[in-house]
């Protein structure tokens, strides 16, 4: 696994470089400047490709108070023969339900050690649902026993400050208490043991960082999409 963190800032910067098992040196840089306390995350790969759907999740061992967001019942759809979202982060305890927007029926399951659950088959006729209480932190990845290409992941962090980088590898989270945080960064094909990396960062009184880093990823392991031109009931 082959790691890299830059950032650019005009004030200071403090550095740290380390030495991984498979005898690479990964640098970590922290810069921070004066402007509203946040952290902002690009990713990328070894090409240089923005990294889309990782998950960035900062964990404090000190309370939060407000900044802990309300539980909230979230929908992961199925439109089109495919999960929307792809990644969805969930506080403990939340509720999510899987609407069936399709015109033919879907049977969502996992077998996560997380969260285990089997839907029956259903179409879009069903009102409930099938909702499913997440109380327990880590990533679930779900699927269709119908469409096995379909596959969405959840991730329920241990704390409420998550961020999903979007088309451009950017995540970021702001109004961060100061303070010392381990930051963990996700991705579904992350070569590394669960998919995951952590480093430790501090946060300055009314400072940010801005930080870069290239994850290496191995090949998506989906099954390719059967042609849509057959309308089939489960097709």
């Amino acid at each position: 696994m082959k790691l890299f963190l830059s950032s650019e800032s005009s004030i200071f910067s403090r550095s740290l470089c380390i030495k991984s098992s498979a005898v690479i040196f990964s640098c970590f840089v922290f810069m921070a400047w004066a402007s509203a306390q946040e952290v902002v995350l690009k990713l990328h790969n070894s090409d240089g490709e923005p990294i889309v759907g990782a998950v960035m999740e900062l964990l404090s061992s000190k309370p939060l108070g407000s900044s802990a967001r309300a539980i909230e019942n979230v929908a992961i759809d199925q439109r089109d023969k495919e999960f929307i979202p792809t990644v969805t982060t969930l506080v403990v305890g939340t509720s999510v339900g899987f609407p069936n927007s399709d015109d033919i029926l879907h049977h969502v399951y996992s077998f996560s050690a997380a969260k285990t659950f089997d839907t029956p088959l259903y179409g879009s006729d069903v009102s409930n649902e099938y909702p499913e209480v997440f109380d327990v932190p880590g990533v679930i990845e779900i699927g269709c026993n119908i469409h096995d290409w379909m596959l969405a992941y959840i991730y329920v962090g241990e704390s409420a400050l998550m961020a999903i980088s979007d088309e451009q590898g950017l995540a970021s989270l702001t109004d961060l208490p100061a303070g010392e945080y381990t930051l963990k960064v996700w991705h579904s094909r992350l070569d590394a043991e669960k998919n995951s990396i952590q480093q430790s960062i501090v946060v300055e009184q009314g400072g940010s960082l801005e930080l870069a880093l290239t994850l290496d990823l191995v090949r998506d392991r989906r099954v390719r999409r059967a042609p849509s031109a057959n309308r089939k009931r489960y097709r």
